[in-house]
């Protein structure tokens, strides 16, 4: 299946990298020429601001300083526990000199740190811990260069400064367009503190704005409509005054609400609301929603936003569709016979439709939806926007309450929908402990039938598909509402709760935030629309619930950025980009059974028939992955090949495909199946000294069989070579590739599969690996110091920790005994100093290679759940010299994200060629 193909390039520049990252808060003046000879303030310091819209915590942050080109560890001063309003700065005063007059002004945070007054390296660090290496990314919120020798910087670095001026943030620390050198102004310096005049980048001061409010009057007494007025940041000397008054919408003051005349309302200095109740009186009468307003008049000391709040006054049904819903999983009506009045059609299909409440209307409890869907058996006769009203008999149809047998009565038609619920950041939780809809122990019970919007969502899978191709051949995709793909992430399976040993992992939530979405359901696509996974879009719909899951039905839907399959890695930066990647090709084998005698045969699985044979056809398709999708690699790692005959005849098709002089280099391994890893080498950019098996022989004490039981089913593979890319006289570097033990029976309890001995054997197994491989790779950069060293391939593992053992992390040297629960003994896995983990310098959305559906028991209220999450298996670690060297890493992407009907395509013959295809 060409779905399981994985694939990753790693770049390193032979000659220099730096980068940086902007975020609401900078670095916006640097100053190291305090008590120097001539200068006026005593001390250095850094300052630091807030560009943004909102306060930010400061809490568990540093800022740390780097001589100008320095490679090692850098020193951190520790931010205090304060919230950073909007334009407000913050001084960090560092060591004094024995010149200067004047003290700085009172400093918010102090360190001891004795900065250069000419050239220097400054980061703003989302943590406390001391970075390393000349231009560290993991955590830095903002960096500056200072002077043209810095080795880090955001674009260019600033010019260089004297003992009597500082880098100074332009349009008092506004400007951020990604360039140290066009962002900064050489000055006398001018130290700010918390205490300095606010200077928020959207310039006027505060602003003004009252919420509006609609709540059900209820039957009795009176209901409070709480009102608040609000300012963006906290108001200034003299405070913010205003007059606020209540007036007439179609409700009544008096007799529907009460009226306390005009009151001259004040937000003091340093306060950022007012409150403003108003009462409403309750009755039993049947009428339509009333609304009044709340109008805030001279304001002074603030800009107005927004003056007037509107108060909807909800007036109670007999039976609302609140009330047939309930707040568990199933209708307390159930078995009997239902009237609701006055609700709008919200969604139509082919054999029925969902009708929502009146915003006016609905309830408090989230924990009850006011949707419903009413089945028709047939074409539903109401259009989207009319008002109704229903009776039939309340039922649950596979969890999915409805109206059945119903009587439908229109009352009037093109009604404003009801406001849709937005789906975001916050809803659905991401928090399996705390589900939005607390009564139904489910993120989505309590919207059932409801109009959602989602304004960033994204597609964390390609089509599903089910049936024969005449049915379903592009059904649901697995999406979420919060720009964020369901990864998987450091932990124990959830529900899994044997935490003792392993508390810093935890335990991973299962992505109860994520969804299936029928994009075809009522018509907001063409019936099999193929959609790719990673794609976003905005969305309207109704959720709903179908084969045992909950669902969005899009009423609209616009895929605001498409996915594009294949995806490609990045050209070549130039002659010196030395490009490293790996390949798993899901057993590369020949067409001849030569497994021992009882092993697995190793016979190319895909595509199943074609022209020229399995193992011709597979030649071609990989070929033309690697020249098109991975942009023909200098060096690549490769796993699941057979034998060198398989990788030879692969790397002669490549170079006559590509006109690049390609050689193979494989050794025999000990697994069952047959599989190794290998290389593919470009030979007119990489000249190979040697290539080398590690660990074949090794053994270890395999509970469950022999005590010298071969440790290495695929021992790794080392490449030592030199890089003569552009005429170059030749530059050290080396490559190692690997592939340990598969997860198989790792995260699963015991079962009909995986029994305990086996579940055991493999954690202990996997866990003696990682040690072996952080034996090797500490023994090689030890004794090949300065050298360029990556470590790349399919590790069978995350790049953090499962709970059980971080794989990953005993061959970066980052193994935490906390964080699993199966640990090394003294002295074991010791990789010093450590490795970096590529993978880490992508977005959150792009950490992924490899699709996987986890299965989760009384998972959201109901039964099992099925998860499709992307997640890591193939990672690039680093040494020192390499990560010094980096510049870019992408994972190659083919059909990864494709629907599954275009991998069913692409194994036909003749194949329809979809876009995700490699064809030969």
């Amino acid at each position: 299946m060409l779905r399981k193909y994985r694939a990753f390039i790693v770049g390193l520049t032979m000659l220099s990298a730096a980068s940086g990252a902007n975020a609401a808060l900078v670095i916006s003046q640097a100053y190291g020429g305090g008590g120097n000879a001539g200068t006026v303030y005593t001390n250095d310091f850094i300052e630091v601001f807030n560009t943004g819209f909102t306060a930010v915590s400061l809490n568990g942050m540093s800022v740390q300083y780097m001589a100008a080109a320095g490679t090692g560890s850098w020193t951190p001063t520790s931010l205090g526990n304060v919230m950073l309003q909007p334009g407000q700065y913050y001084l960090v005063q560092e060591a004094a000199g024995a010149g200067g007059t004047t003290a700085l002004p009172t400093p918010d945070a102090t360190g001891s740190i004795a900065m250069s007054g000419t050239t220097f390296k400054i980061a703003l660090v989302s943590s406390t811990t001391a970075l390393s290496g000349a231009c560290p990314t993991v955590g830095v919120v903002d960096m500056l260069g200072v002077g043209p020798t810095a080795n880090c910087f955001e674009t260019a670095p600033t010019a260089v400064l004297t003992n009597t001026t500082a880098a100074i943030r332009k349009t008092n620390g506004c400007t951020d367009s990604g360039s140290n050198l066009a962002d900064f102004n050489i000055a006398v310096p001018t130290p700010r503190n918390t205490g300095s005049t606010l200077n928020p980048c959207g310039g006027g001061g505060p602003a003004l704005a009252i919420n509006d409010v609609t709540l059900p009057e209820g039957n009795s007494g009176t209901t409070v409509f709480p009102f608040v007025v609000s300012l963006t940041v906290a108001a200034g000397v003299g405070g913010v005054t205003f007059d606020i008054a209540t007036t007439d919408g179609t409700a009544t003051a008096g007799s529907d609400y009460t009226d306390s005349g005009t009151i001259h309302a004040l937000i003091p200095q340093g306060q950022t609301s007012y409150a403003f109740n108003v009462g409403v009186m309750g009755d039993t009468t049947l009428e339509l929603p009333e609304t009044f307003f709340v109008n805030v008049t001279n304001v002074v000391g603030a800009n107005v936003g927004d003056n007037q709040g509107k108060g909807t006054i909800g007036n109670d049904e007999v039976v609302e569709i609140h009330d047939i819903q309930g707040a568990g999983t199933d209708s307390p009506y159930v078995g009997t016979a239902v009237a609701t009045n006055n609700n709008i059609v919200t969604g139509k299909g082919p054999q029925g439709f969902t009708m929502q409440t009146p915003d006016a209307r609905i309830d408090a409890n989230i924990n009850t939806s006011e949707g419903i869907y009413v089945f028709t058996s047939s074409a539903p006769t109401v259009n989207i926007g009319d008002l109704v009203n229903v009776s039939g008999n309340a039922l649950e149809f596979s969890g999915l309450t409805e109206i059945g047998s119903a009587v439908i009565t229109p009352v009037s038609s093109g009604n404003p929908l009801p406001t849709p619920v937005e789906f975001n950041t916050v809803v659905p939780s991401a928090d399996p402990a705390n589900p939005t809809c607390v009564t139904s122990g489910s993120n989505f019970e309590c919207f059932e039938g409801m109009l959602v919007h989602i304004a960033n969502g994204i597609t964390t899978t390609g089509n599903q598909r089910f049936g024969s191709p005449a049915t379903e051949t592009f059904a649901e995709v697995f999406v979420t509402a919060n720009g964020r793909r369901g990864v998987r992430e450091p932990g124990l399976l959830f529900p899994l709760t044997t935490t003792a040993g392993n508390t810093a992992a935890g335990q991973w939530d299962g992505n109860p935030e994520m969804f299936e979405m029928d994009a075809d359901y009522f018509g907001a696509v063409p019936v099999d629309t193929p959609i790719s996974g990673g794609s976003q879009f905005n969305a309207t719909g109704v959720i709903g619930y179908d084969f045992g899951d909950y669902e969005l039905w899009p009423t609209q839907l616009t895929i605001t950025n498409a996915a594009t399959i294949p995806r490609p890695v990045r050209d070549s930066s130039g002659a010196t980009d030395l490009r490293i990647g790996a390949f798993n090709m899901l057993r590369f084998c020949d067409t001849v059974n030569d497994s021992a005698p009882g092993a697995d045969d190793c016979v190319s699985p895909t595509p199943t028939t074609g022209a020229g044979g399995t193992f011709a056809v597979k030649v071609a398709r990989l070929s033309a992955y690697i020249k098109d999708v991975l942009k023909l690699p200098d060096v690549l790692g490769t796993e699941e090949v057979e034998n060198i005959t398989a990788l030879d005849a692969l790397a002669a098709k490549l170079s006559l495909d590509s006109g690049i002089p390609y050689v193979a280099r494989l050794q025999e391994g000990n697994d069952i199946g047959g599989i190794d890893v290998g290389f593919l080498v470009r030979t007119d950019r990489v000249s190979i000294t040697t290539v080398t098996q590690l660990g074949k022989a090794v053994t270890w004490n395999d509970p469950t069989g022999s005590p010298t039981a071969l440790l290495n089913d695929r021992p790794p593979l080392l490449l030592e070579a030199k890089f003569i890319g552009a005429g170059l006289p030749g530059s050290d570097f080396a490559v190692m590739v690997v592939h340990p033990k598969a997860r198989s029976c790792t995260d699963a309890p015991t079962g009909a599969s995986c029994v305990q001995a086996d579940v055991d054997r493999n954690r202990l197994k996997r866990l003696t690996q990682g040690e072996y491989h952080a034996q090797v790779i500490q023994n090689y950069q030890s004794t090949h110091v300065g050298v360029p060293f990556t470590v790349v391939g399919d590790f069978n593992a995350y790049q953090f920790t499962d709970g059980w053992a971080d794989v990953v992390g005993a061959m970066q040297g980052t193994y935490d005994d906390t964080a699993n629960l199966l640990d090394y003994p003294v002295g074991g896995a010791q990789v010093t100093p450590h490795l970096w983990n590529a993978v880490n310098s992508l977005p959150l959305n792009e950490q992924y290679s490899f699709l996987f559906t986890e299965n989760f028991g009384a998972f959201q209220g109901f039964n099992t759940r099925d998860v499709p999450t992307q997640q890591v298996l193939d990672n690039a670690l680093l040494n020192n010299a390499a990560r010094a060297q980096f510049s870019g890493f992408d994972y190659g992407r083919a059909d990864q994200d494709a629907p599954n009907e275009w991998e069913r395509q692409c194994n036909l013959v003749p194949t329809p060629a979809p876009p995700a295809c490699p064809n030969p």
